[in-house]
């Protein structure tokens, strides 16, 4: 049973971010800076994403005005693939529609197949900024 909850303990966010990450930054040549993580962990709102009683993963989002930013959405290796992702995505989606939340933005490396998933829930890139893409979802076309 999968389950979302508020409670995701820091230290776990921070390891799981910087794994899932690392090949990413190397390639694109982006360096991991802990305090920008640190600083915008403490202005997020962070989920849990919990398989069975295990947190596997997270989510943090960003309230602005009429948008929401999905600022990180990471599972565990191990757990990938399995419908987590999907999951926790459609739970943040409805999330913003139930705060009238116009939009929902988030930014992804354009290699990252998670880029993919983003596209099944209707985002769409909206810029294009080197290795990264900015993407966009209507909400209240869903």
């Amino acid at each position: 049973m999968i389950k979302i909850t508020p409670h995701v303990d820091y230290e776990f966010a921070l390891q799981l971010a910087r794994s899932n990450m690392a090949a990413y930054y190397q390639q694109h040549g982006i360096v991991w800076e802990e305090p920008y993580f640190a600083k915008f962990w403490q202005e997020s709102e962070n989920f849990g994403i919990y398989q069975e009683g295990q947190c596997v993963g997270f989510a943090r989002l960003r309230n602005e005005q009429e948008v929401c930013h999905l600022a990180d959405l990471q599972v565990s290796t191990a757990f990938q693939g399995k419908g987590l992702g999907a999951y926790a995505l459609g739970y943040v989606l409805q999330l913003a529609k139930i705060r009238r939340k116009a939009r929902m933005r988030l930014v992804v490396f354009a290699d990252n197949p998670a880029q993919s998933l983003y596209q099944r829930f209707g985002f769409q890139v909206v810029e294009r900024a080197g290795s990264l893409w900015k993407m966009e979802c209507a909400l209240a076309e869903q």
